[in-house]
């Protein structure tokens, strides 16, 4: 180019604002505010934690974080057990402490930590195995899975769902009925706790009180297995998995309904992960095969999927079922996401 000046328009700003002699102070803002523009969307504070095997020599799974533009990967534990995970971890709604099941204190329990994941302690007491399930909205109280047997082994039986606080005192059976019931979410405006349970032969999702009183079963449907609900930010929506039973039809899809199991529609329609579920590594307890999570806004839903690899990986989709983009591409598994927004 032999004179810059007839094509301003090719220069980027610095060289634009340098090249007309701009003052030095114009300069810097102009660059200032170009700079927070583009890191606008990681700066917002979200993080989606999840599990993955990446940097793993001993098929352990380790928990990470990602912001919701793929920006800042961020591994947070480093000690798993060799062939046993720290899973579904779950940051408080203050943000200040972290929730997530371990295998290091023998047998899967539930440690809490500093959102830093530094102070970890066990919180959950006894030899039964514990499963992660959800903070209650004022971050007081944790619901979650115990299996429920009278003897050894003690991650063979029913899983029952639990309230406790998070000093580890008052914790009720609020199930208490024979069955698996898994992935308990308190509902955003702690009204309500979802979970799904096979009762009834197949999975279906429930909803009850957070006393276990006042019991739902919102999808009620004997051909076809639904898993991994979670609620919307508002508490008026739920998004989960749904697997026919039976069929040539072997797919995972991602679905969306009310909280009173109406207006059912499918967002990946038979597009989310064949049929070959993820276990990983739990010890013949029925583990939670996997996880939805809502954006802090509700327009969109992270969830893991092999649709694009043998792999598990994280995607994001619009609540409209539009947009689906992959956010991990480590090669690895990723499973178990959860959102969080300060």
């Amino acid at each position: 180019m032999k004179n810059d000046k007839k094509y301003p328009s090719m220069l980027n700003p610095a060289q634009y604002f340098v090249h007309t002699k701009c003052c030095p102070l114009v300069i810097f803002l102009i660059i200032l505010v170009l700079n927070s523009a583009c890191n606008a969307q990681s700066s917002s504070g979200e993080r989606i934690l999840f599990d993955s095997q990446m940097n793993s020599t001993n098929h352990s799974f380790e928990l990470f974080s990602i912001s919701p533009d793929g920006s800042g990967l961020k591994q947070h534990t480093f000690d798993a057990v060799p062939r046993r995970a720290n899973t579904s971890g779950q940051f408080s709604p203050d943000g200040k402490h972290v929730i997530f099941g371990t295998y290091k204190y023998g047998g899967y329990k539930i440690a809490i930590a500093k959102s830093d994941f530094s102070g970890q302690r066990k919180l959950t007491k006894g030899p039964h195995y514990t499963y992660v399930g959800s903070w209650s909205p004022d971050g007081k109280q944790i619901v979650y899975s115990k299996v429920d047997t009278k003897s050894a082994p003690y991650f063979q039986g029913d899983l029952e769902i639990f309230v406790m606080h998070i000093d580890g005192t008052k914790d009720i059976n609020i199930s208490n009925t024979s069955g698996a019931d898994s992935g308990a979410k308190w509902s955003p405006d702690g009204k309500r706790i979802l979970f799904y349970s096979d009762r009834t032969g197949n999975s279906d999702i429930y909803s009850m009180d957070v006393d276990g009183e006042n019991l739902k079963n919102l999808t009620n449907t004997p051909n076809i297995d639904e898993f991994g609900p979670s609620w919307s930010p508002d508490s008026r929506q739920i998004a989960f998995h749904t697997m026919k039973r039976n069929t040539g039809n072997q797919y995972i899809d991602l679905c969306v309904m009310d909280t009173d199991g109406s207006n059912k529609r499918n967002l990946t329609n038979n597009h989310t992960a064949k049929r070959n579920v993820f276990v990983p590594y739990y010890d013949g307890a029925p583990p939670i095969f996997y996880q939805t999570t809502w954006s802090p806004d509700g327009k969109e839903i992270a969830f893991s999927s092999k649709r694009n690899s043998e792999n598990f990986e994280i995607f994001i989709i619009s609540v409209n079922g539009k947009n689906p983009r992959q956010l991990t591409t480590n090669g690895t598994n990723n499973v178990f996401p959860f959102w969080h927004g300060k």
